[in-house]
């Protein structure tokens, strides 16, 4: 996108504003089904509150097991669907709390909540490209809203990471270790914490998941971790029967199993593709890549590691363009910058363009469209590190210049 328009201060406003009001229609809505008749809304929310509402009637266990979660669902929802809860219990512990909260305010405070810490980040990070990254983000900060989801707080965790990772602040432990709620986005980070040696925030992280354990385990007892590992179980079989929604997936696991390829298979792929996306994480840091292009690649990383990753999954990609979208548009001219942001909504906007599209009558009977994110997000970050291997253009005279933000990364 044109300089002019990622520096845009208008564009952040139209970004927010829109997603604010999609974000204050899903809580009404949604407050509105449960007073009256429960009218088939279902939101992956949903789950959240359900989850946390077996937890706060003593029931912790019982959302791991498919069988009275999706009891449970239906009983809240009047909705048969699949939604499986596979999360930690430091995650069921966070929704415990919200569903003490009525349905509608628990989503309104999450989201808000979720969706300003995220923002704050990526203007950290961005600066004055903060608009750019906004709207190149769109789509999945529009699926995140409206499903509830928490890519939000993973985003703003991984971006708090990231920023005091540079500084050299050991407080990088802390959200390093608050990523336990989804461990698997943070294998990218984790990486740059080990071999850069920064014993500190490790031991800080260290501490945070001991924390982030025990206190799960005092409240709903020891009994939760065998629940949990039983849901892991199962919901590792259902995603090698294909039960999970592939479309919505961006694993080169989904990808590979959505062409017909048997599951051992397609597992092999994505381990193969999990070591190659770290190997060249450690490739860049071995080369000593500039800090903000080995932030923006710890990011890309983290994104093909687990087979159980969704686009929702994908607010990490925004953290890592903030680090680059200057750089990009010192390399690019016009058309390929239209270019690059149509490959990326192609990208990280599939998923929600098929799940209108979708027959919602054929999930589970093979039917569904095929999982293909994977392909083009693999596209966009190899088009985004060729472009950065190029010289900066010549900047015109009037052009706007581009913000600089330049860390010190000193190996021990």
């Amino acid at each position: 996108m044109p300089p002019r328009i990622a520096t845009s201060p208008f564009a952040t406003k139209a970004v927010l504003t829109a997603l604010a009001m999609l974000l204050t229609m899903a809580a009404i809505s949604f407050h509105l089904a449960l007073q009256t008749e429960r009218d088939g809304i279902f939101a992956d929310f949903h789950a959240f509150y359900v989850a946390g509402s077996l937890a706060l009637e003593g029931r912790a266990g019982d959302a791991y097991h498919m069988a009275t979660m999706e009891q449970a669902q239906h009983l809240f929802t009047g909705v048969d669907d699949f939604m499986p809860w596979t999360y930690p219990p430091p995650y069921t512990l966070l929704v415990t709390a919200l569903a003490a909260l009525p349905l509608g305010l628990a989503y309104a405070l999450f989201m808000a909540l979720t969706l300003t810490a995220y923002v704050l980040v990526l203007r950290r990070i961005a600066g004055d490209h903060l608009p750019g990254v906004l709207i190149a983000m769109l789509p999945v900060m529009t699926l995140t809203v409206m499903t509830g989801q928490n890519g939000f707080l993973t985003g703003a965790l991984t971006g708090w990471f990231l920023l005091s990772f540079m500084a050299r602040r050991p407080q990088a432990g802390w959200p390093l270790g608050l990523m336990i709620l989804k461990p698997h986005l943070a294998a990218g980070i984790a990486l740059l914490a080990l071999i850069e040696r920064r014993w500190q925030a490790m031991a800080i992280a260290a501490a945070v998941v001991v924390t982030a354990l025990l206190v799960p385990t005092w409240v709903f007892g020891a009994g939760i971790w065998s629940a949990f590992l039983d849901g892991v179980a199962e919901s590792g079989e259902f995603l090698t029967q294909g039960h999970y929604p592939l479309f919505r997936m961006t694993s080169l696991y989904a990808m590979t199993l959505s062409t017909g390829l048997p599951s051992g298979a397609a597992f092999a792929v994505q381990a193969a593709g999990a070591l190659l996306a770290l190997g060249l994480l450690l490739l860049g840091w071995r080369r000593g890549l500039p800090p903000r292009w080995l932030a923006a690649s710890a990011c890309a990383a983290s994104v093909f590691v687990s087979p159980y990753n969704y686009d929702y999954d994908l607010g990490i990609l925004g953290v890592g363009l903030a680090f680059v979208l200057p750089d990009l548009l010192q390399r690019t001219r016009t058309a390929e910058q239209i270019g690059l942001l149509a490959v990326g909504w192609t990208a990280i906007g599939y998923g929600l363009i098929t799940a209108f599209l979708a027959d919602p009558d054929m999930a589970g009977a093979g039917d569904t469209p095929p999982s293909l994110m994977a392909a083009p997000l693999m596209l966009l970050i190899a088009l985004v590190a060729m472009t950065l291997r190029r010289a900066p253009l010549a900047e015109p005279a009037g052009a706007v210049s581009v913000q600089r933000h330049e860390w010190s990364v000193t190996r021990y």
